[in-house]
């Protein structure tokens, strides 16, 4: 048995090249497209945190803190590989401060603060911010519940939101000047507000036409029933002093007639 021998040479050529985005310093949360250009077939990212893809050329990396990314670049066994390195500038440190109550009508200072020394601040929304709005203080006087945004970038250019929330109660001074405590469910006690709580206490006097007092309490809570030492008093005009704390800490004095009937 005879054999023929033939050589046949194959050429391999490892030309394969990848090149990335550069190295980057941005502020932290910024996201990064980060970019792999090569003829390969198959790119794969480690590590995979932060990246929005790990198998494409481009995936977007968001950190907070310094990353170095590797990006693996594969074509028919040959491979390339290349890191780019993300370093993180801090967002400044800041607070919106303490939410506030006020009363429907009341204007209130907010307490903002960075421990960075800001390059600008501004609050949002504006419509209702009386002055102060490029200031850690502004003054504001909405007529709604309402959350108000502080942003604060730092000598670095990054930036930093939080927010404060205004919460408006409305106006609950309202004297009902007639009851009719006659026991049918309907009017059968004196009301002094409307029911929200404006009020943090209030205190009524009620006198007869003679002066005469016939009922008082510092922590009135809306349910006099025309009573004086458990007797019904008789039907009539009567005369009070209804003193208000709100809680903003104003106090309002209101006085007046109330008329019972029955």
């Amino acid at each position: 048995m005879w054999f023929t021998y033939k050589t046949v040479t194959v050429g391999f050529n490892d030309n394969l090249t990848l090149t990335t985005n550069n190295d980057t310093t941005v502020c932290a949360g910024a996201p990064v497209q980060m970019r792999a250009t090569s003829a390969a077939t198959s790119y794969t990212w480690s590590p995979a945190g932060g990246l929005s893809a790990t198998n494409i050329s481009n995936p977007i990396a968001t950190v907070n803190s310094n990353a170095a990314y590797t990006v693996t670049a594969s074509l028919n066994g040959c491979v390339r590989t290349k890191t780019v390195n993300i370093t993180i500038k801090p967002n400044p440190v800041i607070n919106a401060g303490p939410d506030k109550t006020i009363v429907d009508g009341d204007q209130v200072a907010l307490n903002g603060s960075s421990a960075n020394t800001p390059a600008s601040i501004s609050w949002a929304p504006g419509g209702s911010i009386i002055s102060g709005i490029s200031t850690f203080t502004p003054v504001v006087k909405p007529n709604v519940t309402t959350t108000y945004t502080l942003t604060v970038q730092d000598m670095n250019g990054c930036t930093s939101t939080d927010n404060a929330v205004v919460n408006v109660i409305p106006y609950c001074v309202k004297v009902m000047d007639a009851f009719t405590p006659n026991g049918d469910g309907t009017n059968d006690r004196w009301l002094v507000t409307n029911g929200s709580a404006c009020t943090s206490k209030i205190s009524v006097t009620v006198f007869n036409r003679y002066g005469g007092k016939v009922y008082q309490n510092d922590n009135y809570q809306n349910n006099w029933e025309g009573t004086y030492d458990g007797k019904k008093v008789a039907d009539g005009t009567y005369y009070y002093v209804v003193i208000y704390r709100l809680i903003n800490g104003q106090n309002i004095t209101l006085k007046g007639d109330v008329t019972i009937l029955r």
